[in-house]
């Protein structure tokens, strides 16, 4: 078995040794559960091999009901702007979105992609019922088994939503984020929560944004550990700085340690040892958990390797289980930085001669799915992961963008204009430092007051250099350095706004004038017909627009029935309404200008016909 193997038969394990035995077990399974049906670990344990690697993707994103389906697009269609998060339990982009079902109702879907595996997508069941009931809900987790060191916890929320609190049995609390997806149906939310696999989440809190609370929420779905089930079946041995040892429950298998934090585990009951779901004999087993990989081999190796892609030779430490199972144990040296199978890589096994007794290649394994496709290597900068990658714009034209992703939240690309060799822009803070792209001669940098020393990266296969610097906010300025400490480029005060640097991607509304309004992180973006564009930090005002010698374009409160073009000599022109189509509750307006040597007013007014607003 391979890893995603393993993982979907411990999952359906784990499911499994939750049912209850007796006449009354499926009524207090039901009571327990709640709105999900644990059922499907039963039905699952019945199925071919091949139908169970479809289906248990329910399992793992924590037991949801509802529609599966493999790899690209996600399905159901989106209603409103899908989410694209950093799932850390798997080191991949994840997706959230709402959905309608075949029989209309409201779900809210997810797509996940496993390290070595697939994409797989599945829904939950009625949000719009959920929504009716509380503030918040709980939908899914990455939770797994064996668990990787991190966990997400998603789900829904109403709009009167701004924050979500994840609290632990050890009466600890984790901050999460609350996100609002363009168009989403009811203007509902999603949050999410990250919090380590070692803490155990026993309630959410969903508050105001003034933090008034506003209901509270039990988090019951937990996965056992494999060694919590089991029952030992022989001592512990060390290899490297891993354990591992022998359980003779639910199945013959052998459950991987690391300073007790359990990070993978090889069956080895006979008839499947060393052999892959469909019974062919395998030569390694291989597991990957962070940056541990360990596992079994044939009992004639005595020496390994993994070949990075890079050439890099990382050496296993191999010995033979005391427990006469009949494999080699082997764990591998480490720290490693990046991720084996997105890169790609090689295990070689040899005899005690040297000699090479087998090869096992796994290919780069590129995610079914990218939205930001990296180009260059991804470089990882505290918390927070950045990249180079293309930003599609409304128009259709294509710019450069510097893409970055953390855990739980949503990843956002910034775009910017060219930047020369000895040049350099500054985008959005990242966390509490600055940051921007450099051009090729930039190799240092520090900020001009404080004097404070940054760090400069060149990704591999990157088009610019990426700069940092910790910043305390305020208009510090920032000196860009060459190799002879000469300053090519000085950026700075402010960090720019977030609207002026990340042009929407997808949907854009037609205001009948040449003119474009889209949606996109929180901005309202104006385009005109020779590619300007205006943008607005998105705010519930009376009116916002654009007015200019040919045209008006602008979007007002959903309460404006009518727009009037009131010129200086009584002349008047009606704009053409049309609703947004992102759920913002707003009026868009626009009309071709007549008479642009003249002074103009543009006034709203309600059904009624009363004047409410005047610009």
């Amino acid at each position: 078995m391979n890893d995603l193997e393993e993982r979907l038969r411990a999952a359906l394990d784990a499911r499994a040794a939750t049912f209850e035995a007796g006449p009354t077990a499926w009524m207090k399974v039901q009571q327990r559960a709640g709105r999900r049906r644990w059922a499907w670990p039963v039905l699952l344990a019945a199925l071919p091999v091949a139908l169970v690697a479809l289906l248990v993707p329910v399992l793992l994103n924590g037991g949801q009901d509802g529609q599966v389906t493999m790899g690209p697009p996600p399905k159901p269609a989106p209603v409103g702007e899908a989410l694209v998060i950093d799932n850390p339990a798997e080191d991949r982009p994840m997706r959230l979105w709402y959905a309608n079902d075949e029989g209309g109702l409201v779900v809210l879907c997810l797509t996940v992609q496993y390290a070595g595996g697939s994409s797989q997508s599945s829904c939950g069941d009625n949000a719009g019922a959920q929504a009716m009931k509380d503030y918040g809900w709980f939908e899914g987790t990455t939770q797994s088994v064996p668990p990787r060191e991190t966990v997400l916890d998603y789900g829904g929320a109403r709009k009167d939503v701004a924050k979500v609190t994840a609290v632990t049995k050890k009466g600890s609390r984790v901050v999460g984020a609350v996100h609002q997806p363009s168009g989403a149906p009811m203007t509902m939310k999603i949050w999410t929560v990250v919090y380590p696999a070692t803490d155990q989440v026993t309630a959410y809190e969903f508050a105001a944004a003034d933090g008034t609370l506003l209901s509270r929420v039990a988090r019951s779905v937990d996965m056992p550990t494999e060694s919590e089930r089991g029952k030992p079946a022989g001592a512990a041995t060390d290899l490297a700085d891993l354990s591992v040892r022998p359980y003779s429950t639910p199945d013959r298998t052998l459950i991987w340690t690391f300073d007790g934090r359990e990070l993978g585990m090889n069956l080895v009951r006979a008839k499947d040892l060393m052999r892959d779901m469909g019974g062919q004999p395998m030569d390694v087993e291989l597991r990957v958990n962070g940056e541990h990989w360990f596992g079994v081999a044939r009992q004639d190796t005595a020496r390994m390797e993994l070949i990075r892609k890079d050439g890099t030779v990382l050496k296993g430490v191999v010995k033979p289980d005391p427990w006469k199972i009949g494999v080699r144990l082997f764990a591998g040296e480490r720290p490693f930085s990046g991720d084996l199978y997105l890169e790609g890589f090689t295990l070689v096994g040899y005899d005690s001669s040297g000699k090479q007794l087998w090869r096992d290649d796994h290919p780069a394994d590129k995610p079914q799915w990218d939205p930001h496709p990296p180009i260059g290597e991804v470089v990882t900068i505290g918390e927070a992961k950045v990249w180079f990658s293309k930003v599609t714009l409304a128009d259709g034209r294509t710019w450069d963008g510097l893409c970055r992703s953390v855990a739980g939240e949503k990843t956002t690309c910034d775009a910017f204009q060219p930047v020369a060799a000895g040049d350099a822009k500054r985008l959005p803070d990242l966390g509490k430092s600055a940051i921007g792209v450099a051009g090729s001669e930039v190799t240092q940098v520090e900020a001009v007051k404080s004097g404070t020393r940054g760090s400069v990266y060149a990704p591999s296969g990157a088009p610019l250099k990426i700069w940092v610097v910790p910043n305390r906010g305020g208009s510090e300025r920032f000196a860009l350095q060459n190799a002879e400490q000469d300053t090519v480029a000085t950026v700075g005060g402010s960090a720019p706004d977030k609207c002026s640097v990340s042009p929407p991607v997808g949907q854009a509304a037609a205001l009948g004038t040449g003119a474009t309004l889209t949606h996109q992180d929180g901005c309202l973006i104006i385009w005109t017909d020779n590619g300007r564009f205006i943008t607005e930090k998105h705010k519930i005002d009376d009116a916002t627009y654009e007015f200019r010698s040919d045209f008006l374009a602008g979007y007002a409160v959903v309460k404006t029935a009518k727009v009037e073009l009131i010129y200086d000599d009584g002349s008047r022109v009606t704009a053409t309404l049309t609703a947004d189509p992102w759920g913002l509750g707003l009026t868009l307006f626009s009309a071709r200008s007549t008479k642009s040597n003249l002074d103009a007013s543009v006034v709203g007014y309600d059904a009624a016909g009363k004047e409410i607003w005047r610009r």
